[in-house]
């Protein structure tokens, strides 16, 4: 289990791109800084994962978070950390 996290606007790099290309079913993916916007392309990510979008950065650029994400502030963070066994960043 891999906890993916996303720093990089899916409008700005292929980060959430090459991330999906590696994503396993168990692994969990949390949008982080610009990586939130990717709450535009929800209908691009697979039902099958946990997705995750750290709260301060959506407030910080002045969105909500949809359905499909769970919004998590920075305890949540650091519990997901202890429950995947890895982490990758992708940027």
């Amino acid at each position: 289990m891999t906890l993916h996290l996303v720093f990089s606007s899916p409008f700005n790099s292929n980060a959430l791109k090459e991330c999906l290309a590696c994503v396993a079913p168990t692994d969990g993916i949390l949008f982080l800084e610009d990586g939130v916007y990717a709450n535009q392309h929800s209908q691009d990510l697979t039902s099958q994962n946990e997705l995750y979008m750290l709260h301060e950065d959506c407030i910080a650029r002045g969105l909500e978070a949809n359905a499909s994400f769970q919004t998590i502030n920075y305890d949540d963070f650091v519990a997901l950390t202890l429950k995947y066994s890895k982490t990758v960043s992708w940027r």
